[in-house]
């Protein structure tokens, strides 16, 4: 059965590292992955209450723009958490780690943290970098930063007046997608660790672009739930055209079809199971489990719990 996709989207890319992204590369919107675990703490923070998290690449930037803040205004003494970890471990100094369990009602409900990780946070403010780059400085920067030929991989696309920014996880899969759906343009970049791709961010990417193709589709094998609709003539039980199918690159097909064969191989009722699983074999996975970080993976793998979708503007992340 046809499923018309959204009538506005008209491409969706994939990048597995953030320095893959072009130089000068804007979409209307963009979204952060780093499922284990910067994006799902963030959102798990947010949703229980954290009035905004600021992202800073270094633990010593986090310490001084909390004295900088609390400096200017006393009132914010109390009010300022310092979050984030280093090789998976909660930074000394720090009030909290990146388990997305920590970030409880009662210790970030109106708080402002300051969070810095491996990972999560320097994927965003790489992107925001590189996106503002002019697009003629490619060559230079491509000099700079070498890495291999992916980026050549995606067409150009005339840039948006401000590309909106998301963070989301499996947690809040459902409330992103409908959200990125009202864009024209849709970027997904993948934090990977250590400046390696890894299989979780890559697997919530491509069950984005799945549901952004077939939105709210059955996640029973990939059967959809939609009947049969009456066309123009009223005659029960036909499928309507579909809209043109947006443009994937090659990074975002790869990426759809490693989350719809992870879907033919579960069953509905084992799906969140299996998915922790999943993550627990992958590269960041291996790494959680060597400091026995195994409750943060059975966290990051639960699907669609929250309903609301983070949003990096102006050097801070809140709800929009």
């Amino acid at each position: 059965m046809s499923i018309p996709v959204s009538p506005i989207l008209e491409r969706i890319d994939v990048f597995p590292l953030p320095d893959l992204v072009p130089p000068g590369y804007r979409p209307e919107a963009v979204f952060f992955i780093d499922v284990l675990r910067a994006t799902t703490t963030i959102t798990a923070a947010l949703a229980a209450g954290a009035e905004q998290v600021i992202p800073v690449m270094e633990p010593a930037q986090a310490l001084n723009m909390k004295r900088i803040l609390e400096e200017s205004d006393p009132q914010k003494k109390g009010k300022i958490l310092l979050g984030g970890e280093r090789k998976g471990v909660r930074i000394e100094g720090f009030d909290l780690g990146n388990s997305p369990s920590s970030y409880t009602p009662d210790l970030v409900g109106g708080k402002t943290i300051i969070f810095s990780t491996t990972n999560g946070t320097r994927a965003v403010l790489t992107f925001e970098r590189i996106s503002a780059l002019p697009p003629e400085g490619a060559k230079e920067e491509k000099r700079r930063r070498g890495g291999p030929s992916l980026r050549r991989q995606t067409v150009e696309l005339p840039a948006a007046g401000r590309t909106r920014m998301f963070l989301g996880s499996f947690l809040n899969a459902a409330a992103l997608v409908e959200r990125l759906a009202a864009f024209r343009s849709v970027g997904i970049v993948c934090s990977g660790t250590e400046l390696h791709y890894t299989e979780e961010d890559v697997l919530l990417a491509g069950l984005v672009v799945s549901r952004l193709l077939r939105p709210r589709a059955d996640e029973s094998r990939g059967t959809d739930k939609h009947a049969a609709t009456p066309n123009k003539a009223g005659e029960a039980g036909m499928i309507a055209e579909p809209f043109p199918r947006p443009l994937l690159n090659v990074q975002a097909e790869t990426a759809k079809y490693l989350w719809e064969s992870f879907l033919e191989t579960t069953a509905p009722e084992r799906l969140e199971k299996d998915l922790s699983e999943k993550l627990l074999a992958s590269r960041g996975g291996e790494n959680l489990r060597r400091i026995r970080l195994h409750a943060d993976i059975r966290d990051a793998a639960r699907l669609d719990r929250i309903d609301s979708v983070p949003e990096y503007a102006l050097g801070r992340i809140r709800l929009s």
